[in-house]
């Protein structure tokens, strides 16, 4: 009985010591949604949580899954070789040809100055 009373004042005891240092405060709103006024720094965070909840497809989106990493790369190395004999032909002086030659295609590229 007596080890009742103990628990049952230290208890107490705990309660009072605890709502001693709980004091209340002025609740205030602050938004988390960039939309609504929250900091724009979060957009980012947000964005990328609703995109990987996202399993929803669209249907007119292109499928990639067919191509090797082979074909990618050759795709790769295709788009910088054009973007080099056009940017070569485009810095270039007035008249200069930059030519893009491939098995089934010829494309000449002239510079007529003024980029």
């Amino acid at each position: 009985m007596k080890a009742k009373h103990i628990v049952s004042a230290a208890l107490v005891a705990g309660v009072a010591l605890t709502a001693s240092l709980v004091h209340a405060g002025e609740m205030i709103y602050r938004p988390i949604n960039p939309s609504f006024g929250g900091d724009p720094l979060v957009g980012n965070y947000l964005l990328g949580k609703a995109q990987a909840q996202d399993d929803n497809t669209d249907p007119n989106a292109p499928d990639f899954g067919g191509f090797s990493e082979t074909d990618l790369f050759l795709q790769d190395l295709r788009a910088g070789l054009v973007e080099d004999a056009i940017t070569d032909a485009v810095k270039g002086e007035p008249g200069r040809t930059s030519v893009i030659d491939s098995s089934n295609l010829k494309i000449r590229i002239r510079s007529l100055g003024g980029g």
